[in-house]
Order: structure tokens, then C-alpha cells, then sequence
């Protein structure tokens, strides 16, 4: 199937995503760095310091949409269709991946390591754009 063959090249080419929740019916979209593991397809992985107002939105309604931001062109994978959930990895689980995928995590963590959290983006089902084509559409 062509949209699997499309998914982890589209996610290599970016450690960015704009992830929107809403709480109280009130929308919020911020950038956030992630990382994935293909070994586990359809769920990215996100630190967020654990007293940020998007916990606390995580918390009201887990279900949120988000967007990966491409460096270059216009390959990106969005979803409307993804829950967040904690993670049961730690920071230091996954500190490497970060340091290998983000330029300057590895200064993040030595300012504010110690407050992040981990949490992972469960995507039930992906519309991935490679272009000016007909997007693809998988489901996890």
C-alpha cells in the first residue's frame, strides 16, 4: 500500500508538529518537537514541561488534531483523528532519540530536563500529503 511506503519519509523529513487542543470548546494549536520509533507505527512521541497549560487541556479532552510542519516542500502527515495520552517512557527513555532528530534538544534538556514529561500521540488514522496529488489516507 502506497500511503505506508509515503508515512516514515514524510515523518523523517521533519521533528515538528503543530498539535491543537480544545477544552472548554475553547481551540489552542502550539509547535511541538517529536519523535517516532518505526517499530511502532502510529504513535509519535512528544516532552512537554508537566505543569504547561497543555497537560492540564490533555487532561479535560485527550482527543486532538494535529499537523507535522515540513522543513521543505509540502509533505506532511495531519490528523484529526489521534488521541495523547502519557507516556510510561521518561525522558531520559527517549533523550537520545531527541537529541539525534531535534538540533539543540540536548540544550533543552540541560535547562528544563528534569520538568518534562513524555507523552505519545495514539493516531487512529493519518491523511499523508506528498505533493499536489490526491492525499493518501492510513489507518492505524
Amino acid at each position: 500500500m502506497k500511503s505506508k511506503q509515503e508515512y516514515h519519509p514524510v515523518l523523517t523529513q521533519t521533528h515538528a508538529l503543530a498539535l491543537a487542543t480544545a477544552a472548554d470548546n475553547i481551540p489552542n494549536v502550539r509547535i511541538v518537537n517529536f519523535v517516532f520509533d518505526a517499530d511502532r507505527p502510529g504513535i509519535l512521541y512528544f516532552a512537554s514541561d508537566r505543569e504547561n497549560q497543555k497537560v492540564a487541556e490533555f487532561k479535560q479532552n485527550s482527543h486532538i488534531a494535529f499537523t507535522t510542519i515540513p522543513a521543505a516542500g509540502v509533505a506532511h502527515i495531519r490528523s484529526h483523528n489521534a488521541i495523547v495520552e502519557k507516556s510510561k517512557f521518561t525522558i531520559e527513555d527517549v533523550k537520545d532519540q531527541f537529541i539525534q532528530a531535534v538540533p539543540g534538544y540536548d540544550q533543552t534538556l540541560a535547562a528544563i530536563g528534569e520538568t518534562l514529561d513524555v507523552f505519545e500521540i495514539h493516531i487512529k488514522e493519518a491523511v499523508i500529503i506528498t505533493g499536489f496529488d490526491k492525499p493518501l489516507t492510513l489507518s492505524f
